[in-house]
């Protein structure tokens, strides 16, 4: 049997790829058209936004063991898509195919997250128009933005080598710069019960995760907030070692492994980040000595 090039093969993949989205589009313009189940699917919808690094995954761990009943996490779904479509692309279950065709399960809370897009390209009109053919009507929607200070942010993305956003032509700094702003309100992207989460103070106060517990109208008991997830090799200087024991970890101090890092210098090298960094965190103790390496 002659074997396909690799030229060839990309084409074919490249094919079926446009065919499958054609498909897709097809799909979505009947149920649009035929779409009139007005039944609640979900009875709490969270979308979580926040860049890599700033604690997500253990944020959302946290609120998902304290929920109960049904419910599911969506995780690092793309904008503008069908998340269970894109999902069951990549994980064909039968679970995630149901979902994708409209055949949802009523779910107690859904959650679904993105990391490191620019929040216009996730709250847009477009995914907006086709949310309930996508994921089911909500009986209450939330829009939570997770936040981590850009010293230990930036720290922990050279630590891991994942300085590059979605967006190429923007830096993690102008992305960070643009959470700050919506996370003070200066941007109103986000419309559905906006819940902005400090990672360090969530990380450090109880009743701060008392608050944010009110703010998601959950009961809160705290489980899950010693839990160290895998998803993304843990921590990024502990991996896995503190599980069971995650308040333990050092991680609002991870910036001092690179104090004479060029490049994490060169990147807090930004007075509108500084500014942004003191109005949302305060004063981090002991980073003028950074202010002394970036004069």
């Amino acid at each position: 049997m002659k074997k396909i090039s690799p030229k060839n093969t990309y084409v074919l993949n490249k094919l079926r790829m446009w065919k499958r989205q054609l498909g897709y589009g097809i799909d979505d313009i009947f149920r649009t058209i035929l779409w009139r189940n007005n039944e609640i699917v979900n009875h709490k919808e969270i979308r979580v936004v926040g860049l890599k690094r700033s604690g997500n995954y253990a944020i959302i761990n946290w609120i998902r063991k304290q929920h109960y009943g049904e419910v599911w996490h969506l995780n690092k779904i793309p904008t503008e898509r069908n998340p269970y479509r894109f999902l069951y692309e990549h994980y064909p279950k039968e679970k995630l195919r149901r979902e994708a065709t409209g055949n949802f399960v009523k779910k107690d809370c859904l959650i679904y997250s993105y990391e490191d897009y620019e929040i216009d390209k996730i709250i847009s009109q477009r995914f907006e128009s086709k949310h309930d053919i996508y994921l089911g009507k909500s009986a209450t929607r939330y829009d939570v933005l997770i936040l981590r200070d850009p010293f230990n942010l930036i720290a922990s993305r050279i630590k891991k080598d994942m300085m590059k956003v979605r967006n190429r032509s923007k830096t993690i700094v102008e992305i960070w710069i643009s959470y700050a702003q919506e996370y003070l309100h200066e941007k109103q992207y986000m419309k559905h019960n906006k819940v902005v989460i400090n990672y360090n103070k969530w990380f450090t106060d109880i009743n701060y995760r008392k608050q944010i517990a009110s703010e998601l109208n959950f009961e809160f008991d705290d489980r899950g907030i010693n839990e160290v997830m895998k998803q993304g090799g843990g921590s990024s200087f502990d991996g896995l070692n503190f599980q069971g024991k995650a308040v333990e970890m050092n991680v609002l101090k991870r910036w001092e492994e690179f104090v004479d890092n060029p490049l994490f210098c060169n990147l807090l090298n930004n007075q509108e980040l500084i500014e942004y960094s003191e109005k949302i965190f305060g004063y981090i103790p002991g980073t003028e000595y950074l202010k002394i390496h970036k004069s």
